[in-house]
């Protein structure tokens, strides 16, 4: 009972350690150091030298790793630096970005304002400026009718001059209208003939004018004067004639005395008026250039810190774009690091189970081998 006990496990061990062997045999490095002791074992090979060589290998993964680790260490350390001077770099952008947002904020508010007052200051000025448009057109219509005025008392005046001509040039007495002439005269019907018809046309056309309707009317009268002296043509009814437009003339000249005065009056109230209006729109003028400069000031501000904000945002976008590259480059420097250390754990266990194999289950490995090759697996043999 016992010896078939001791049978069955002896056979459990020898399937437990062919197992082993095999799945030795799953990874390229422990079929090329099965492939490698098996050729060892076949030439006869001291076994010391196998394990020297397994043991060699052992050591230089163990050495490969620590260099590997080293390295690793180093190069995430760089990348660790490099990322903390990108962060601090983005987050400086960041703040920058923040500042200048904070100065357009501060910006916009005050160049609206400006610009709401200057179009509030142009309305005004629009308005003003009709009131001296209005102001200078009524004055233009004054001084319009003033020289209008002049001509019609000139023409008024001319009329009277001209009728006293015809009476002085064609009555004889040299003294006929000096005062308190005594020597006779010798005049015709005709020069009375003559004044009635001027003042006739005169008084017609005086009578379409605005301003000397009223000596139109002194005019028609002295008309009809003249033309009834030429029945009771006398000295007398002549020198009143006479009389008559001298003094008529004289109160045109006052008339037209008091209508200049009245139009310098007028010109003056408008002259004061039209400095006041003037010094109001100066003052407009200068209230709105100084608006506008302050409007391209701070538009020019504005434009400026916009730029920067433009050139920052780039600046970030590239800052970020090279801290997320060089993130991806730390990262796959690490997962390649992390994929040699499992390769070259792997490895090195496959080494480790082997050498435990051989102090452990070298009768059993042989055996592995020797089935193998007897089997004409041409992995194992020469």
């Amino acid at each position: 009972m016992k010896s078939i006990i001791l049978l069955v496990l002896v056979a459990t061990a020898f399937a437990t350690n062919l197992a082993a062997f095999e799945k030795l045999e799953q990874s390229k490095l422990g079929k090329t150091l099965l492939k490698t002791i098996a050729i060892q074992m076949q030439t006869g090979e001291p076994l010391e030298r196998i394990f020297s060589t397994l043991y060699d290998l052992e050591e230089r993964y163990q050495n490969d790793q620590r260099e590997d680790d080293a390295e690793n260490k180093a190069f995430q350390g760089v990348c660790d630096a490099d990322l903390a001077g990108l962060n601090q770099e983005i987050a400086n952008l960041e703040q920058r970005d923040t500042e200048l947002q904070a100065k357009i904020d501060e910006l916009q508010p005050v160049h609206d304002q400006k610009v709401g007052q200057r179009v509030a200051k142009l309305a005004e000025k629009a308005l003003l400026q009709k009131v001296i448009d209005e102001a200078q057109a009524k004055r233009q219509e004054q001084n319009d009718d003033f020289e209008a005025q002049r001509e019609e008392f000139t023409f008024v005046s001319g009329v009277l001059a001209e009728a006293r001509r015809l009476f002085t040039d064609n009555l004889q007495a040299p003294a006929f209208l000096q005062k308190g002439a005594s020597e006779a005269v010798h005049y015709t019907p005709q020069v009375f003939a003559q004044v009635a018809t001027h003042l006739n046309a005169a008084a017609h056309k005086a009578g379409q004018m605005k301003h000397i309707r009223t000596f139109g009317k002194a005019i028609k009268l002295m008309a009809t004067l003249a033309s009834k002296s030429q029945q009771y043509a006398n000295q007398e009814l002549t020198g009143r004639i006479i009389q008559l437009i001298d003094d008529l003339q004289n109160q045109l000249n006052q008339a037209f005395d008091l209508a200049r005065k009245t139009e310098d009056a007028r010109r003056q109230a408008y002259e004061a008026y039209n400095t006041l209006l003037n010094r109001d729109m100066n003052k407009l003028n200068s209230a709105i250039a100084n608006l506008e400069a302050e409007i391209q000031s701070l538009a020019d501000q504005l434009a400026a810190t916009h730029s920067s904000q433009d050139d920052n945002a780039a600046r970030l976008e590239a800052k970020t774009q090279q801290r997320d590259d060089r993130r991806a480059e730390c990262q796959q420097a690490a997962y390649e690091y992390q994929q040699r250390r499992t390769a070259r754990d792997g490895d090195r266990q496959t080494v480790s189970d082997l050498i435990g194999h051989l102090n452990s289950n070298m009768r059993d490995l042989k055996e592995y081998i020797a089935m193998r090759v007897a089997a004409g697996d041409s992995d194992l043999s020469q």
